[in-house]
């Protein structure tokens, strides 16, 4: 798949939801298409989110905690006749997410073949915490014969990158702060040195 169809697919998805009114028509800053493919099984899914309070789509890094849109666009017809169920749980470093479910489970939403009519499908969570997560996508067949399991690692809350460059940017402004400091006190001993420097003209005696 190519980038350009990626992209398309992931803001398509995005103005496809009707919840999100006249806040898809804002300006869309997205992360590149390729961070928000996740496979099922053999099959993939775009994951996406978005915040009404802002004007970005999100992928790997949701920026803050509150009511979100979680997105999930299949691109295969394969996955539209499969019954669908999306699970959110924490990211605790399990080895496999069915681990201690009782303790990292956030929310799973209702089973249904919810790409049926549009290969897209939408869930609204409101995250109360800031952390490392897991959006898992189980797809089975009506047979119960064929059963996908896709996992994606997205986190919530500002990144350590972020963080990263607030920390530059607080550096920056002090080390600008005392150069200007140190400049100031320069120029101002450079005054002072040329000041006691100056020759002082002797005082001309009036002629009597």
């Amino acid at each position: 798949m190519s980038k350009k169809s990626l992209l398309s697919a992931l803001v398509g998805a995005i103005i496809a939801v009707p919840a999100l009114g006249g806040a898809a028509h804002a300006q869309i800053k997205a992360e590149h298409p390729r961070n928000c493919v996740m496979n099922v099984g053999p099959t993939q899914m775009m994951f996406s989110a978005f915040q009404e309070k802002g004007d970005e789509i999100f992928c790997t890094n949701i920026s803050d905690i509150g009511p979100t849109i979680l997105i999930f666009d299949a691109r295969q017809p394969e996955l539209r006749e499969m019954n669908v169920e999306v699970r959110i749980v924490r990211n605790v470093g399990q080895k496999d997410w069915r681990d201690d479910l009782d303790q990292t489970n956030v929310v799973v939403f209702p089973t249904g073949k919810h790409l049926a009519e549009r290969s897209t499908v939408n869930f609204r969570h409101d995250f109360a915490k800031a952390g490392d997560y897991i959006a898992v996508v189980r797809a089975t067949s009506d047979d119960g014969a064929k059963e996908y399991v896709g996992e994606y690692f997205f986190k919530v809350g500002p990144s350590e990158n972020w963080y990263f460059a607030a920390m530059l940017g607080s550096m920056a402004v002090g080390v600008g702060g005392l150069g200007f400091w140190g400049l100031g006190r320069r120029k101002t001993g450079q005054a002072s040195d040329s000041n006691a420097k100056a020759p002082v003209k002797a005082a001309s005696a009036d002629p009597d």
